[in-house]
């Protein structure tokens, strides 16, 4: 959600041609964002769920998804893979 909205506001920004609205975007809200979101959400979060969320923040990336690595065992209830 947070790297839609950063797209979300340079997109804007661009389309309405607007130096002051790309560096405001770019410069003070994503790192406000960023902060608030690797800072407080995930402090929060793991107080509620505890080990669940420390299992889940383990195995997920924090901005960018990435591709499953091959070889790579299924989650439980997964389908399995289909070998080319």
């Amino acid at each position: 959600m947070i790297l839609a909205l950063v797209l979300f506001l340079t997109s804007a920004g661009i389309w309405r041609q607007s130096r002051w609205f790309l560096l405001w975007a770019l410069l003070l809200v994503t790192p406000a964002w960023l902060f608030m979101a690797k800072v407080y959400k995930e402090r929060e979060l793991e107080l509620r769920f505890g080990e669940a969320y420390r299992d889940y923040w383990s195995k997920t990336p924090f901005l960018l998804p990435r591709r499953p690595r091959q070889g790579a065992p299924a989650e439980p209830g997964a389908p399995p893979d289909q070998a080319p």
